[in-house]
């Protein structure tokens, strides 16, 4: 029979499961969206949030109970022992440095001076809720060399950290390590009969949200290319060697000797559920973004207050476009061969017109995954491998990741 993985990813503005089999099904999905998520106590709502989604999952019949948990998240968001959330996308000090990290843990130092004094750890996103679960304080580095990305012991006292400062940074695990189990005294409100999860099981760790979906898209060869699209949408592309050039961001793969390189479209899904919200204010009823996205496509320019929802469509897909031209250029003199093809993971993977408008604006197929948010097919790898399910996570990869769909150009 196959083992199962509750598997959870926390976004900035909801919280996504899924139960996945080590046969590769995705039994069932839930997703709560967040009402504190701007707020300075964000992560507070984070396990209930489990619990509920949790719950959502097992009310559902013939679903069996979890064998394990795998949290992933955003980062670098950081959290204090008492919930005080400084969230990925806050600002923070200019420091140079090539920590992601040492900039954010300033900026929390000088938000919240009385917290700081006085949390014994700083943790990031899913290792808050790992140590909500398991009272084990850990922080996830997804592989060796991301090290530099995080923190050492001469960046952060060149940034002026004292011994007692740098005590409150958890010693590192890394994806698919089993970080402990679930303790009821810790997590009581999950250890309920309505969640299926029991006291005792096991809690593996995931990694930062973006790792976790490269891993559940499979892009771990070199040219293999993920649309992530979320809030803000980035074009990764696997490549052999790092590529360097304004606008890119290189980054360790989780497969050794391998890189991800990636090009960020800022603020792009944000901008369309703004205009999304706007349209339901003047409409004065719901509006799901499948049905307003094939309206504006389907626009002719009888409707003005359209023609920005339209405007924006196209505006992201020629951003894809050039990021994907940007990291062809970059590739180019490197054994990387880029793919005609890319995978999708997020919000934009449940939205056909607007993959089909995507292919044929960049000219790519694109897929889609069986879980449209791939970050649970990711944590789904980690948690399989580090059961010993699979002997690497690229065996767990190849077993694991299925494409539901492609979108084709239209000639």
């Amino acid at each position: 029979m196959p083992q199962t993985v509750l598997c959870a990813d926390i976004g900035t503005t909801s919280l996504k499961a899924a139960l996945i089999t080590s046969d590769g099904t995705t039994v069932a999905t839930a997703r709560r969206q967040f009402f504190l998520c701007y707020t300075d106590h964000a992560a507070k709502e984070w396990l209930p949030a489990l619990k509920e989604a949790a719950e959502q999952i097992h009310s559902q019949p013939g679903v069996p109970e979890p064998d394990a948990v795998c949290i992933s998240g955003n980062g670098p968001t950081l959290v204090s022992f008492g919930g005080e959330t400084l969230l990925w996308n806050e600002n923070a000090p200019a420091v140079n440095t090539a920590s992601l990290f040492i900039p954010r843990i300033l900026a929390f130092k000088n938000k919240y001076p009385q917290v700081w004094n006085k949390t014994p750890f700083l943790l990031s996103g899913p290792e808050f809720l790992i140590w909500q679960l398991t009272d084990r304080t850990c922080t996830i580095l997804p592989e060796k060399r991301f090290a530099q990305a995080y923190w050492n012991n001469q960046e952060l006292a060149k940034a002026g950290l004292d011994k007692t400062e740098v005590s409150k940074l958890p010693d590192f695990l890394y994806p698919g390590q089993c970080a402990g189990t679930i303790t009821r005294t810790s997590a009581a409100l999950i250890c309920t009969g309505t969640t299926g999860i029991k006291e005792g099981t096991p809690v593996y760790c995931g990694a930062p949200d973006f790792v976790s979906a490269l891993v559940g898209t499979a892009t771990l060869r070199p040219g293999s290319i993920c649309d992530r699209a979320g809030s803000s949408e980035g074009i990764n592309m696997c490549t052999d060697v790092p590529l360097k050039d304004s606008g890119i961001r290189t980054l360790p793969s989780v497969t050794g000797g391998l890189w991800n390189s990636s090009v960020l479209i800022p603020e792009s899904g944000s901008r369309f559920e703004a205009f999304r919200q706007k349209i339901e204010r003047e409409t004065g009823h719901p509006v799901k973004l499948s049905e307003l996205t094939q309206m504006l496509i389907n626009e002719d320019g009888t409707k003005p207050s359209l023609e920005q929802g339209k405007y924006l469509l196209i505006q992201t897909a020629l951003q894809a476009k050039d990021a994907l031209e940007k990291l062809r250029t970059a590739a180019k003199g490197t054994l990387t061969v880029p793919a005609d093809e890319m995978t999708v993971t997020g919000g934009q993977a449940k939205n056909a017109a607007w993959l089909q408008m995507k292919a044929d604006i960049t000219g790519m197929k694109i897929n889609v995954p069986e879980c449209a948010d791939a970050e649970l097919t990711g944590d789904a790898i980690f948690a399989f491998t580090g059961m010993n399910l699979f002997v690497s996570i690229e065996e767990a990869v190849a077993a694991l990741c299925r494409i539901r769909k492609t979108y084709t150009p239209s000639e």
